[in-house]
């Protein structure tokens, strides 16, 4: 099972994908697609996710997770798809802080 994994500092009113340039960005096979992103305490977030032309979550406050606690399943998995292979998955992350802050994202992703 493939896992995109992406742990990012993100400068204040910046945003960012953090699954560009992922060798499963785009699905080479039909999928289950699952996303766990938890913002480290303090920092604020919103978050759009996209599965294709699906839109899974649009401008929404991102969760906040102690910095030396991990990502559970699937406790921390608050978002999930089935995708057809050659689809794009996406995720717009976007510090709303007034600061640097850090965010982690992962996709699971079980093909079919």
């Amino acid at each position: 099972m493939p896992t995109i994994r992406n742990r990012q500092d993100v400068a204040a009113g910046a945003t960012v994908n953090p699954l560009a340039g992922s060798q499963y960005e785009y699905l080479p096979f039909d999928a289950v697609v699952e996303f766990a992103i938890l913002a480290d305490a303090g920092d604020t977030f919103q978050a759009s996710v996209f599965s294709g032309s699906d839109v899974l979550l649009q401008n929404s406050d991102v969760d906040t997770l102690a910095v030396a606690t991990p990502i559970q399943y699937p406790e921390n998995y608050e978002i999930r798809d089935v995708a057809a292979a050659g689809e794009r998955l996406g995720v717009s992350l976007t510090n709303t802080g007034g600061a640097v802050g850090t965010v982690r994202t992962i996709c699971r992703i079980t093909p079919l």
